[in-house]
């Protein structure tokens, strides 16, 4: 072979040599291509969960407006036909379709809830035999949150006494705040009170929530008309 020959094979090898990697060139490649490109795939699915937050919100807050509707709409639509059945009913807004009442069951308590009434059906008052009458309901706060207790007007069998249903409204209400209006000033209570003002049916419910820290307040009129004084 030629010297020329000879050395123009020395440099091809040379640049054969030189543009080989290593294994463990290639495994460190590797290694950060596989982290940009788990760095791209949770940046791209923070993109999406942030565009799906700001078209829908939170869905702590959608289930914080879904409660305010629900009891929007049982106050506007509260339908009584015998309020007597009521335990120890204590007051009613102007139209008589809210009351104070004590438990249908804890009567001998000294303690009052909300009670509204529910003339149609609707899925959140199931009952075991499928009967859905005229319903009595009360809102009673606990440890576990909101519920909604209620009975029907008419027992579901004859001769017997109606039975008695709770829900979960929501696990998030911690407080309930009872809005009065004596004396030109609104007064807020953390309990129903049996005395103290002139009209003892509170004006306004306010309803507080709180998850992990992300806290909400809803107000909802009792009276089927609403009184813009709580704005002022």
């Amino acid at each position: 072979m030629i010297p020329q020959q000879k050395a123009i094979n020395f440099l091809a090898e040379r640049e054969n040599a030189r543009g080989a990697f290593t294994l463990v060139e290639i495994m460190l490649a590797l290694a950060i291509s596989s982290v940009i490109m788990l760095g791209c795939t949770a940046l791209m699915f923070d993109m999406v969960r942030l565009m799906d937050y700001f078209e829908k919100g939170s869905p702590f807050k959608s289930h914080v407006d879904g409660v305010e509707k629900f009891l929007r709409g049982a106050v506007m639509d509260s339908d009584i036909a015998k309020p007597e059945l009521f335990e120890s009913r204590l007051a009613s807004n102007a139209a008589q379709t809210v009351w104070l009442a004590r438990d249908f069951e804890e009567k001998s308590q000294d303690k009052y809830y909300i009670g509204y009434g529910v003339a149609t059906e609707h899925p959140f008052y199931p009952s075991p035999l499928g009967f859905s009458g005229d319903k009595l309901c009360l809102l009673e706060l606990s440890d576990e949150g909101l519920y909604v207790v209620w009975r029907f007007v008419e027992p579901e069998r004859v001769g017997e006494d109606a039975a008695i249903y709770k829900a979960l409204l929501s696990p998030w209400v911690k407080k309930l705040g009872f809005l009065y209006f004596d004396n030109d000033t609104w007064k807020e209570e953390e309990e129903i009170v049996t005395m103290l003002y002139s009209d003892l049916m509170p004006k306004y419910l306010k309803i507080y929530f709180d998850k992990n820290g992300e806290t909400y307040e809803r107000i909802i009129p009792l009276n089927l008309y609403l009184d813009f004084q709580i704005s002022q």
